[in-house]
């Protein structure tokens, strides 16, 4: 039944497109969490969670 259906999908490179931007979409995710010109934001946001605990007690 599986080969019935995949004979007839008429598109057989879409799946390799699709894994395809999946991988460059997480290599530029890595690539955008990597740069240094972030690092003083990120650990900004990083001590959000504990800052807003602070201001409750």
């Amino acid at each position: 039944m599986k080969q019935e259906i995949l004979t007839r999908f008429p598109w057989p490179w879409l799946p390799s497109l699709a894994l395809l931007i999946f991988f460059i979409f997480f290599i530029g995710l890595i690539a955008q969490l990597m740069m240094t010109s972030r690092q003083p934001l990120l650990a900004r946001q990083s001590k959000l969670p504990l800052e807003e605990a602070e201001k409750h007690e």
